[in-house]
């Protein structure tokens, strides 16, 4: 199977180490783009970059589209791709498969939203395809399962809650983190212990949440009646901090439907 990415951002790079230390060959990898930059990462992982006007020269099994939303109509038109003989993967936010089709004049479309998690085999990918597409999640979704776990969704404007809640949720929880970032850091004066102690401190939460099998059992294995951790947790709901998280859900999910008319 050969895969291209046509961009190589942030999520794309992710994606391709995901990949690699899952054991795909590097040979089966090509970056489709005009940037020159990012010739370090290339290099290191040994995989190809052909320039976008050269692309026609290569055959693909599937395209991730990893540009911004801005990006996508010149990423997908400026390029000499024949869409018809590959298959199209958006990874951008907020751009309907119908958008694609019209772009790349083309029925072979299917959108995913993974997360930079690919890089470590832990992203929880959402995807969602036509009918017509059955055939290609046969090759696509174990491809993704290499990257870590993938979810079918039914519907494609699930795509703006999944975003919002999966494809950005790691961003708000650390942003949570900052909170005991500065604590740990007022314990141990050390940035490197400190950055070390608070990935053990959340790597242990993953741990929790998969011996007890869920959040509910896990916060009572922790919590005794009515001592410091009882106390606490009071304290957060009085201050409903489940309204916060879904807040920035709501907020998010906005923001891609507004992409989604805007383009």
């Amino acid at each position: 199977m050969n895969v291209g990415f046509l961009g190589c951002g942030n999520i794309a790079q992710a994606m391709i180490v995901g990949l690699l230390d899952s054991g795909f060959k590097p040979a089966s990898i090509t970056v489709l783009t005009r940037n020159k930059k990012k010739k370090k990462f290339y290099k290191k992982n040994s995989i190809k970059r052909l320039d976008v006007s050269e692309a026609n020269s290569a055959k693909f099994d599937f395209i991730f589209l990893c540009v911004k939303p801005a990006d996508v109509k010149n990423a997908i038109q400026g390029s000499r791709i024949d869409w018809g003989n590959t298959t199209l993967v958006s990874v951008v936010a907020g751009i309907s498969s119908q958008k694609l089709k019209i772009l790349s004049n083309s029925e072979k479309i299917i959108r995913i939203m993974p997360t930079t998690s690919a890089e470590f085999g832990k992203s929880i990918t959402a995807i969602f395809l036509a009918d017509k597409q059955k055939k290609q999640t046969k090759k696509l979704i174990p491809l993704l399962n290499k990257m870590g776990s993938t979810i079918e969704l039914s519907s494609e404007n699930d795509l703006h809650e999944f975003t919002a809640v999966v494809g950005s949720g790691q961003a708000y929880i650390m942003e949570a983190l900052k909170q005991y970032d500065e604590k740990l850091l007022k314990f141990s004066k050390n940035k490197n212990a400190t950055s070390k102690n608070l990935a053990m401190f959340v790597s242990s939460i993953a741990q929790h949440i998969e011996l007890n099998k869920g959040i509910e059992p896990s916060i009572k294995k922790i919590m005794s009646p009515k001592g410091t951790t009882y106390s606490g947790l009071k304290a957060l709901k009085k201050n409903k901090i489940s309204n916060v998280f879904k807040s920035a859900f709501k907020a998010a999910e906005k923001r891609s439907k507004e992409i989604q008319n805007e383009y």
